[in-house]
């Protein structure tokens, strides 16, 4: 694991609110892959009880988003920001263990496009884990800053 790159995307996350509401965690990075896990609470569950597909999709584009990233990022502040362009997700089993882990990879690193694919799978308190899903996806490096200065009324 790259611990400069993982103290850098830490950091980034804890000033993600949205990462922060969901409660996912960076459990690994290299380059051109991560890893994320998340302890699943009843606000992530659709009305049946499984994981809904919202929060299945959202791990997929975070997870195979940060692989891209590390296919853009040069340890500078020159560095581009990536933006989903693209995300297929394809759903194989409902959700049902009290965490999901998700892996995401780089297939093929652009200059401006990145291709991605990913797996989310249940993790059951045995150890034992189960695939949820499979994505694919497209990140587009931008020129965009790495830190929003919008601010929620200037919208």
């Amino acid at each position: 694991m790259n611990q400069e790159l993982k103290a850098y995307m830490d950091t980034r996350l804890r000033e993600n609110q949205f990462i922060q509401f969901i409660g996912l965690k960076l459990t690994h990075i290299d380059k051109h892959v991560a890893e994320m896990e998340l302890n699943l609470l009843e606000h992530h569950m659709q009305h049946t009880g499984f994981t809904h597909g919202g929060v299945t999709a959202t791990i997929c584009d975070v997870t195979t988003g940060i692989a891209a990233y590390t296919a853009a990022y040069n340890g500078t502040e020159t560095s581009k920001n990536v933006v989903t362009v693209d995300l297929k997700v394809s759903y194989i089993n409902p959700s049902t263990a009290p965490k999901i882990r998700s892996t995401g990879k780089v297939v093929k690193a652009g200059q401006n496009l990145i291709f991605c694919e990913g797996h989310v799978f249940d993790v059951f308190p045995n150890g034992d884990e189960k695939l949820v899903a499979t994505c694919v996806s497209i990140m587009a490096a931008v020129d965009i800053p790495l830190k929003s200065t919008v601010k929620n009324n200037d919208v």
